[in-house]
């Protein structure tokens, strides 16, 4: 059922526009205000990350129902990938630009399109790269990180990754944002570099398999930088031709590659 669930669940986030999938933003709130209210220590991160996992665990061990466990997993996979409506927001922002509204199309692009504020000149071209490593890294969270601790731990994987990425940000500054970077970092390495190898199988191979032989067993490179040389020498073209609409079509095969592996690994286990 786990296959069947990731499936279902990804079929749904496709169809579901951010409109349609209410309080994900009043959710970032929540813990901001959890997090000050608990200190932002240490005792506060390991409290918000891990004993909703440990909740769901329970409930799912006290009535081991199958079909419960694949319900809950359905659902929470449909939280985590989140809205599957990049290409419309894509569509959207590239509206903006043509009318000649670089600011409107900037604040798009950093709510809803994984762009980092104040982190390059705006333009065009720049913001056009700028956005092609926030959708690689806002699909690498929801989706490929999402999938891979929902197949090593379950229910509980997905809500303990995800809450994790949720409250990583707020932590900084904070007593437990150390802790919070290296957990962060450790339950990204392995899907991060899984991904890498996905993108190099599903577009420019050369290129991409040798960016992921020589990052393999460098344990400190940080999984953006990691997933954005892998970004510009998968996809083809020089790096500054490369478009945002590309890297969501390779990344769309990615996601393929992930559940047809998926699929084969439930049939012959």
């Amino acid at each position: 059922m786990t296959f069947v669930a990731a499936l279902l669940a990804w079929l749904v986030s496709l169809s579901v526009t951010a409109r349609r999938l209410p309080g994900m933003d009043s959710m970032h709130s929540v813990l901001a205000f959890l997090i000050r209210r608990l200190g932002g220590g240490t005792l506060a991160l390991l409290l918000i990350v891990l004993l909703p996992a440990v909740l769901v665990w329970l409930l799912l061990w006290w009535l081991q129902l199958w079909w419960v466990s694949a319900l809950v997993g359905f659902i929470v996979l449909v939280l985590a990938f989140g809205p599957g409506d990049q290409s419309d927001r894509l569509k959207a922002y590239r509206a903006l630009q043509e009318e000649g509204d670089d600011e409107a199309a900037y604040q798009l692009a950093v709510s809803s399109l994984g762009l980092q504020e104040g982190l390059y000149e705006r333009g065009a071209s720049q913001m056009d790269q700028a956005v092609k490593q926030g959708i690689a890294y806002q699909l690498f969270q929801n989706f490929f990180v999402s999938l891979f601790w929902y197949v090593a731990f379950g229910a509980p994987g997905v809500v303990m990754s995800c809450l994790l990425s949720q409250v990583q940000p707020i932590f900084r500054g904070e007593l437990g944002g150390t802790l919070a970077l290296q957990l962060s970092h450790a339950v990204n390495w392995i899907p991060v570099r899984l991904l890498t190898l996905s993108l190099a199988l599903v577009g420019n191979f050369a290129q991409g398999f040798a960016i992921w032989v020589r990052r393999l067993r460098e344990f400190e490179y940080v999984d953006r930088a990691l997933l954005a040389s892998a970004v510009r020498s998968s996809l083809p073209g020089e790096p500054h031709e490369q478009k945002p609409e590309d890297l969501l079509l390779l990344v769309k095969r990615a996601q393929v590659l992930w559940l047809v592996v998926l699929a084969m690994f439930t049939i012959f286990a």
